[in-house]
């Protein structure tokens, strides 16, 4: 991601925008049913090993605001729904998934899950914006990957 993020710098335009949108796994996604907007009967987990990377992603954009390649200009979450059938063709999602976990965790038994389903997960964002007068030069002989120094 601090790659990414340096790739991006580079192309940008001044004062070009990058919005960072990535599914919050900071947050169980709900699942709901009848509707977008009905009860909550479940949740769902993230992947531990998806945990790690989002975790290493929110590091790497701290540090490009730390750095002040970028800077912030808004920040939040938003939410939106993925419409299901039924349990089952959930379930079928969920094992290919490859950000949740394999299971819901039900919280009203099946009597009361009306169909269709909705998951509901939390997607958070922060627009970023190329600061002026800033360019990334590396360090001669230390590669790509080497240290970097900034001017202004």
């Amino acid at each position: 991601m601090v790659d990414a993020l340096q790739e991006a710098h580079r192309i940008l335009v001044e004062r070009g925008t990058f919005v960072d949108a990535r599914p919050d796994s900071r947050v169980s996604a709900r699942v709901r049913a009848g509707s977008a907007g009905g009860q909550v009967v479940g949740t769902i987990g993230t992947q531990r090993a998806t945990k790690a990377d989002d975790q290493m992603s929110d590091r790497a954009v701290r540090d490009v605001l730390r750095r002040k390649l970028f800077r912030s200009r808004r920040r939040g979450r938003l939410w939106h729904a993925i419409p299901f059938e039924d349990a089952a063709e959930l379930n079928d999602y969920l094992s290919d998934h490859l950000r949740f976990s394999r299971r819901v965790s039900w919280l009203a038994p099946a009597a009361h899950r009306k169909t269709p389903l909705f998951v509901e997960r939390a997607v958070r964002f922060e627009i970023l914006i190329k600061q002026l007068g800033r360019r990334l030069l590396l360090r001669g002989g230390r590669g790509a990957r080497g240290a970097a120094s900034y001017e202004v």
